[in-house]
């Protein structure tokens, strides 16, 4: 996007925007990560072992690109 000609976002948009689904993929993520290692429940899945950190590691990578102040 060419910030000249249609500027920068301000960064509460970013904030609002991104934020939510951050929280969201690192909570359903470490949800299912505890539940493929029983620690949740007495059942394990193999399926959530690989999907779970998937899902957390993807929160995670949004909320530091969400939180990064512009330079």
């Amino acid at each position: 996007m060419d910030q000249d000609r249609y500027g920068a976002r301000p960064r509460w948009h970013r904030l609002a925007l991104g934020l939510p689904w951050a929280v969201a993929l690192l909570v359903i993520g470490g949800y299912w990560t505890l539940v493929s290692w029983g620690v949740i429940g007495d059942t394990t899945s193999e399926t959530f072992a690989i999907i779970g950190p998937l899902v957390a590691g993807f929160g995670v990578a949004l909320g530091w690109v969400v939180l990064q102040r512009r330079s």
